[in-house]
């Protein structure tokens, strides 16, 4: 499974928060900071950051509020850089309006959205004179937008199809034949491979660059062999995709901006 692990959002239902005031030292600053106890989280505790810029800290039922904190403030040096890594991905993360001349991405490049009214009631959209041409006769947003996450999936359907065939041809394990493949918007994961050897992918990636499309799909066929992240996995990903690394990286650093709509 390729996965993004995002930081960030909101309070979740069924979390207890403690709203009473608390923060941590470091350096001459204050870090205030909220806790959420949460049946799921077992052992470890999770950051995450607040739409308000509220640091979050998730973490089991029976922790006692010192030891969060004596654990927090013994690691204070990275919670700080948690918390800037998490604002500074918050303000690169577009806030979508599908309005004329914003800029959407696909397959890693930028290109301006151009609504334009038709009296057909038949819309489409496509990539003409280096815009995302989007011919309709209702201009609400609500239509927009599904009209165009409606054209990246069809888009990634048939990108990732294509790929999943050339990329296959070099894995020698498939036998020169492409997986099925499917598609399903999932909120932190690139991909993943099934035990009958059904490989899903997320339709968000069609905004990546290709290199990191071919870099989720050789993970993933690389799964149909290893079904594991072990030494022998990483050396069949490393012959099958050498350039795997910096394409990790990209989606690691980009990932919150891909996924978001």
């Amino acid at each position: 499974m390729e996965e993004y692990r995002q930081h960030g959002g909101c309070v979740q239902p069924g979390i207890c928060t403690d709203m009473k005031n608390r923060a941590l030292q470091h350096q001459d600053q204050l870090i205030p900071y909220e806790i959420q106890h949460k049946a799921a989280v077992t052992r470890r505790i999770h950051l995450r950051a607040a739409q308000d810029g509220t640091l979050l800290v998730i973490v089991p039922r029976r922790m006692s509020k010192r030891a969060i904190h004596k654990t927090l403030q013994e690691r204070v040096h990275k919670v700080a850089q948690f918390l800037v890594g998490a604002l500074d991905r918050m303000q690169e993360t577009p806030c979508y309006e599908y309005i004329n001349g914003e800029e959407h991405l696909y397959l890693g490049q930028s290109y301006p959205l151009q609504v334009l009214i038709s009296a057909d009631r038949r819309s489409r959209v496509r990539i003409s004179d280096q815009k995302i041409q989007i011919c309709t006769a209702d201009d609400s947003l609500h239509m927009i937008k599904n009209k165009l996450i409606a054209w990246y999936r069809k888009q990634a359907a048939l990108h990732f199809g294509d790929r999943i065939e050339s990329i296959a041809k070099s894995a020698a394990w498939t036998g020169g034949m492409a997986p099925c493949i499917r598609l399903r918007k999932m909120k932190r994961t690139w991909g993943s491979c099934s035990a009958n050897g059904t490989i899903t992918l997320n339709p968000r990636l069609i905004k990546a660059p290709e290199v990191c499309i071919d870099y989720v799909i050789a993970h993933e066929l690389c799964h149909l062999k290893q079904m594991n992240h072990s030494k022998a996995f990483y050396a069949l990903q490393e012959e099958l995709y050498p350039a795997w690394r910096a394409a990790r990286e990209h989606l690691h650093t980009r990932a919150h901006i891909y996924l978001h709509e």
